[in-house]
């Protein structure tokens, strides 16, 4: 009998294939105990999700309209574009055309689109030091330039440095950032660094990719313009956003705000022969009348879980550590005290059964940053107490073991 060897499918991986294998992120590798209480993950409250008006939504596409279940267009079905249109319209006053729309199998899609059109390997981009994107933009390979925050947003010497020490042969191609209750930092850029910095890309001419996955849900009164509304040449950024965050990520639905000509050269790169057309009708239909009111509904729910963290924290952690207080999105950005591994803090909530995410999965270096992101969207406020409370236990024992020791 002759003996075939399976065959080795590595020697065959295209070499962009084995590049982007070196820059898979190593920064989850604690083992996964028994976990009770989730503060790491940026899903949705369960009992926000509509699920009476959505499957009314599903009946009434399945016995109206069969195409439902076919392909759809590249650029997304025209009514649930026109629903983003509606939308900045409605909660934002800024009016913009369903052409320069496209809908996307959720933001991710539409950031990694903008990430092939733009970015050849050891491209240079800017990029928040610390964000959700750096998980993505590994896999590109860019050279990378870290932009620090503030408490305003972006720090202006960082960019403009970045700027300047570029090689004039291979300049900064973009700047991904989250503005609004930035993720993992939760900070929200003030409207001037927003001035400042649409001005910079202006004169330097490179590309804004500006993440509002969080944009509808905010808690304080005020809203502020987008860098795609204060650009006003409207060619020097690429806006994206999402359902995931006020419907559910289970829709897989998204979108990108953009110049035309952009958007053509990305759906290129968009070999899904339409984002769920199914779902997308359903979106459409229920975001089309229920929309604001939708939304107003979440923000008083995040506002309350948000309110029970802080104030959890504070009574744990007041004159320990120091947080980022949110005024909107999901997350508060923990800073621990200096003599503290970030990993091992993890390691030791994780033992007891509550799940944090520690600072330097947000790095494009993944280098030890002393910080913790928790979320508080998903759990009850009960148990975002009792969480906060088991974390806040084992920094205090930390803290005195290092001391003792």
């Amino acid at each position: 009998m002759t003996h075939r060897k399976p065959l080795d499918f590595k020697s065959l991986l295209s070499a962009e294939t084995r590049a982007r294998s070196k820059n898979l992120s190593t920064s989850r590798t604690v083992a996964t105990p028994a976990i009770h209480i989730n503060l790491s993950s940026g899903q949705p409250d369960l009992q926000s999700l509509p699920i009476e008006n959505l499957s009314s939504a599903i009946r009434q596409t399945l016995n109206t309209d069969q195409s439902a279940l076919l392909y759809g267009d590249l650029e997304g079905y025209y009514p649930l574009r026109q629903v983003v249109v509606n939308k900045t319209d409605r909660l934002e006053a800024l009016r913009i055309e369903a052409d320069n729309v496209i809908i996307t199998a959720g933001s991710s899609q539409a950031i990694g689109l903008a990430a092939q059109v733009f970015l050849n390997r050891a491209s240079t981009m800017l990029i928040d030091e610390a964000t959700w994107g750096a998980q993505l933009f590994r896999l590109f390979g860019p050279k990378w330039i870290p932009i620090r925050w503030d408490s305003k947003g972006p720090i202006m010497s960082d960019i403009e440095r970045g700027l300047s020490d570029v090689d004039s042969n291979e300049p900064v191609r973009l700047f991904y950032t989250t503005p609004n209750f930035q993720n993992p930092m939760g900070i929200t850029a003030s409207l001037q660094r927003r001035k400042e910095i649409i001005a910079l890309a202006q004169k330097h001419r490179f590309l804004i990719l500006e993440d509002d996955a969080y944009g509808e849900l905010r808690f304080a009164e005020e809203i502020l313009p987008s860098y795609y509304e204060l650009d006003e040449t409207r060619s020097h950024v690429i806006r994206t956003g999402t359902f995931s965050k006020i419907l559910g990520p289970g829709v897989r639905l998204g979108w990108a705000i953009g110049p035309q000509e952009i958007l053509k050269t990305m759906l290129e790169y968009k070999f899904d022969l339409g984002s769920s057309p199914f779902m997308s009708r359903i979106v459409a239909q229920y975001m089309g009348t229920h929309l604001e009111t939708h939304v107003a509904y979440l923000c008083t729910i995040y506002r309350r879980k948000r309110d029970a963290m802080l104030e959890a924290l504070e009574h744990g952690l007041g004159n320990i550590a120091t947080w980022s207080h949110p005024e909107g999105g999901f997350f508060v950005w923990v800073k621990l005290p200096g003599i503290l591994n970030s990993k091992v803090v993890e390691r030791e909530t994780m033992a007891r059964g509550v799940d944090i995410w520690p600072g330097s999965a947000f790095r494009m270096d993944e280098r030890e940053d002393g910080h913790i992101r928790l979320a508080y969207s998903l759990e009850s406020v009960e148990k975002i107490r009792e969480g906060v409370g088991i974390f806040s236990d084992v920094v205090r024992e930390l803290i005195d073991s290092h001391t003792t020791s």
